[in-house]
């Protein structure tokens, strides 16, 4: 039987986040009672226990299934692997954020615990009036010092959201840790460093417009990402300098946005009219930065997509480069840089827009780079991201390690590139063949994550259309969109009117087989067939009757294809997506399927 981790209830009573036990530990589960919430849902309070003492904890939401499924009952020995105590009503109660169930089977109750609220005051004894009177102040003061210590931080309102000034005593004594923010805190104050500052951005659509900032906190502990949204971008982008110190409360922790941020935190903040931002002398305390780097030799182990930081010489610069981007359609600039390490291998960065525009290469500088994405062109290459940063000679120990060494050794090296062999683990397919797969096999072999697009074949089940958008209306001459005017349509790449369009298909639809689902596009040529009339002719349906034009989508479900798929991959928003398009899709011939499958039996028996 698993041993309870003996101390671990004070360790997380006292929010021990330093301790290696905070986030490690084996606890008995002695009690579990439900409570019902606001919002209808179910929420769980425990007791935990190490043997020796117990306290109050709540699961998070989305631990209820272990409850209602049995898995975690009375008894239960679980591991905590991320929590946090916060004070509740003059009380403290840990928030369990992540556990495992170690042992549900136990049976019975380790130990005799004690409860940690009793014994972490005073008991009081006979004795004379005067002493018990002193003992009765010492312990009101050590429970205030307690609640003090618990509480996950106060910040009195102030006439103004900024000032500026040294270091705030009141402050200081309740900081929080950014490691240990999470939704389930109401009020806090973090001490970090500004370390990357955004420009601000604008957006427009059809729901809403605005603009925002964003920008990078950290202190000893961890890093957080900070978005202001509208009009907090005007009260506080003036305030915030990157480079800086401030104490920072009253912002709401949310989940993170992976696809717009580099920093290894499951959660951020947003800034909102309540934001609090006090300016600190006291910057020393603070690191200036905080990387993980990688070695470039050590690239092949992280896969495509990944982000990491790295460190290296700069060997050669391309110089600027204007192309098309292939998400958004404009001209953007970038910069390719070659850059070296200790390791003797080399590997080329791009950057991009004005951090291409405004980077001197000149004089072999050490550049250190955070959030960079791993990409797996020519081999392996990486590209930093929109929230990447790059830092030239920075002032770290590892900087000038790096110089030392190319000084020394490295500029009279020769270097070795990386090539598609070495990074060649997505099970690509040699040129002309189209293997027959299941959907499982396609997305294990990871097909379409390439820099040039995968074609396989899968046998599949249409289950559902998406009957909106499904088609446009197309230039008779060279297919392209039409846009329409008073009383004709316009080809912008034709420079012609048309009457009339040629109305082409765009579909979106899904398959599934035994091993799982996939989405699909198809276009017009082999869109059609599926649908068994053209889409001029749904164009018409759909003006003249719905209901036979939503049938033709109910008809052309549940029918079974080999389908012949292109996957490729596209970059929107910094994020790469695979989608996947029909090129041809033909009716099963079940005698030679059939056939098929005896002989691969056969090989199988052989």
């Amino acid at each position: 039987m698993a041993q309870l981790t003996e101390g671990a209830v004070q360790i997380l009573f006292d929010n021990d986040l330093e301790n290696p036990l905070h986030n490690n530990c084996l606890v008995q589960v002695i009690n579990i009672k439900s409570i019902a919430t606001t919002t209808g849902s179910t929420r769980y309070r425990i007791i935990i226990s190490d043997g020796v003492h117990f306290m109050q904890a709540m699961l998070a939401t989305v631990h209820a299934t272990l409850v209602e499924q049995n898995e975690l009952k009375k008894f239960t020995i679980i591991r905590l692997t991320e929590s946090v105590c916060n004070l509740a009503q003059s009380r403290r109660i840990l928030i369990v954020l992540q556990l495992e169930v170690v042992s549900n089977d136990v049976g019975s109750r380790l130990g005799e615990p004690a409860s940690i609220d009793g014994t972490t005051a005073p008991k009081l004894v006979a004795g004379a009036p005067q002493q018990q009177q002193q003992q009765q102040q010492q312990q009101q003061q050590q429970q205030q010092q307690q609640q003090q210590h618990a509480q996950p931080l106060f910040m009195q309102n102030t006439a103004s959201s900024y000032s500026t000034g040294g270091v705030n005593p009141q402050l200081e004594s309740s900081l929080f840790p950014i490691k240990g923010l999470n939704p389930y805190q109401n009020k806090w104050v973090i001490k970090a460093r500004v370390t990357q500052k955004s420009d601000i951005k604008t957006w427009a659509n059809q729901r809403s417009e605005g603009k925002l900032f964003s920008v990078n906190l950290l202190d000893q502990t961890g890093e957080i990402k900070a978005t202001a949204f509208k009009e907090q971008v005007d009260r506080l982008y003036p305030l915030m300098e990157e480079g800086r110190v401030y104490y920072i409360s009253r912002a709401r922790v949310t989940m993170a946005k992976k696809q717009f941020s580099t920093l290894d935190n499951e959660y951020e903040l947003s800034f909102d009219h309540t934001t609090e931002i006090e300016q600190c002398s006291d910057e020393q305390a603070i690191p200036e930065m905080n990387y993980k780097f990688v070695k470039i030799a050590d690239m092949d182990k992280h896969e495509k997509g990944a982000l990491i930081d790295i460190i290296g010489i700069v060997v050669e610069d391309s110089g600027i480069q204007e192309i098309v981007s292939k998400a958004t359609g404009r001209p953007t600039n970038k910069r390719e840089l070659s850059l070296v390490d200790e390791t003797q291998k080399q590997i080329r960065l791009t950057i991009w827009d004005r951090t291409a525009e405004t980077f001197d290469a000149s004089g072999t500088p050490t550049v250190a780079c955070k959030g960079v994405r791993v990409n797996d062109f020519n081999g392996r290459s990486l590209s930093l991201s929109t929230s990447g940063l790059i830092k030239k000679n920075p002032d770290i120990p590892e900087a000038k390690k790096m110089q030392q060494w190319y000084a020394s050794h490295g500029q009279s090296s020769s270097f070795s590139t990386f090539t598609n062999a070495s990074a060649n683990e997505t099970g690509s397919f040699a040129p002309g063949t189209t293997p027959k797969l299941t959907i499982q096999d396609a997305k294990d072999r990871k097909l379409g994550e390439n820099e040039r697009a995968d074609f396989f074949v899968v046998r599949g089940t249409i289950m559902f259309f998406k009957n909106e958008n499904y088609s446009y209306p197309g230039c008779p001459d060279c297919r392209k969109k039409l846009i329409q005017e008073v009383s004709s349509w316009r080809c912008e790449k034709c420079q012609k009117n048309h009457d009339t369009p040629l109305y082409k298909y765009m579909l979106s639809f899904s398959i599934e087989d035994a091993t799982g689902h996939l989405y699909l596009s198809a276009f017009d040529e082999a869109g059609a067939p599926l649908l068994k009339i053209t889409a001029n002719e749904m164009a018409t349906l759909r003006e003249t009757d719905e209901v036979a034009c939503r049938n033709v989508f109910l008809d052309a479900t549940h029918k079974t294809y080999n389908f012949k798929i292109k996957a490729f991959q596209t970059v929107f928003n910094d994020t790469a997506r695979t989608k996947y398009q029909v090129l041809e899709a033909t009716p099963i011939d079940y005698i030679r399927e059939s056939q098929e499958l005896v002989a691969d039996i056969e090989k199988l028996t052989v």
